[in-house]
């Protein structure tokens, strides 16, 4: 409808400058007495030149609705996966607590039994919060697009905390954590980096390729860049990938994991810190490495 309105509308223009030249000729003729054979073709020249300029016209109309139709399919794709993925993340949760409910209503069970599926229940809930916590976390990034609240902190020893004040979240992944700086001092807001870890440490666990899914937690020092590196032995990222995944509702193949989301505030929240975060993968079943780096101009010094 909208291709057919603008052609329309480029053949109204076409036939209204074609009429107004032609006028404009006819006065001139009448006006000085000039032979009209000799108008003859200039006519014909300037009847070719409008008849392209409206195929121009109505060629790169046409084209410019070709691209906005591929961005509305393009966007269309990002919200559906976005859509399935996150109905998905809470179905899953939501059908297992109903099953241990069910089997609390039906049968008695030993205290053992009962703390097994509690532990199982608050895994589920753990979950749901985090999925929900991910809508709530852009929104708060939507509305607050600067740090208010900055501290000078020791970055290994904050990953230390955060991973002992959070062990229910990663009790299976096998974290190692190797620091090769004397002092990993960084101004951050300490609210929105725990956001970060948690991202990327869950996405361990999403992807994982192995039964004893592993991540290496590596801070150190390169040229002016202070880095940490989060290196796991999970499925792997295509390289043609691998900038793609920072992108809104972006998720990699036909995967339902996840959101969508999380890598994406990640790298919103590292652009408000000044730094930069990237992922590096030699292929699919090879791990992948997400890394952060700072500006050591950007560091506090001792």
């Amino acid at each position: 409808m909208v291709t057919l309105v603008a052609i329309g509308g480029a053949f109204v223009l076409f036939i209204r400058s074609y009429l107004q030249v032609s006028d404009a000729l006819t006065n001139f003729v009448l006006k000085y007495n000039v032979d009209p054979s000799r108008f003859f073709d200039m006519q014909t020249w300037v009847l070719i030149l409008l008849v392209s300029i409206l195929m121009v016209g109505i060629i790169f109309g046409v084209l410019l609705i070709f691209i906005y139709y591929q961005k509305l399919i393009k966007l269309y794709r990002f919200q559906q996966n976005f859509i399935n993925g996150f109905t998905h993340e809470l179905k899953t949760p939501i059908a297992s607590l109903r099953l241990y409910l069910d089997t609390f209503k039906k049968y008695e069970l030993p205290r053992i039994e009962q703390v097994k599926y509690i532990d199982f229940m608050l895994q589920d809930t753990e979950r749901l919060a985090l999925n929900v916590n991910q809508i709530l976390n852009l929104s708060k990034l939507e509305e607050r697009p600067k740090l208010t609240s900055i501290q000078t902190i020791d970055l290994e020893k904050f990953v230390r905390d955060f991973l002992e004040k959070n062990p229910q979240y990663f009790s299976e992944l096998n974290i190692e954590i190797q620091s090769e700086v004397d002092s990993s001092l960084y101004s951050i807001d300490r609210e929105l980096f725990e956001v970060v870890l948690m991202n990327i440490l869950t996405n361990a666990i999403h992807y994982k390729g192995s039964s004893e899914p592993k991540l290496t937690i590596k801070i150190y020092q390169e040229k002016q860049f202070l880095k940490l590196e989060f290196k796991d032995n999970g499925i792997g990222i295509e390289k043609h990938e691998l900038k793609n995944i920072f992108k809104k509702l972006y998720q990699v193949g036909k995967t339902t994991k996840g959101s969508g989301l999380g890598l994406y505030i990640s790298h919103n929240i590292i652009k408000m810190h000044k730094g930069e975060i990237f992922a590096q993968s030699e292929g699919l079943g090879k791990g992948t490495s997400i890394i952060i780096k700072f500006a050591h101009k950007n560091r506090d010094k001792k």
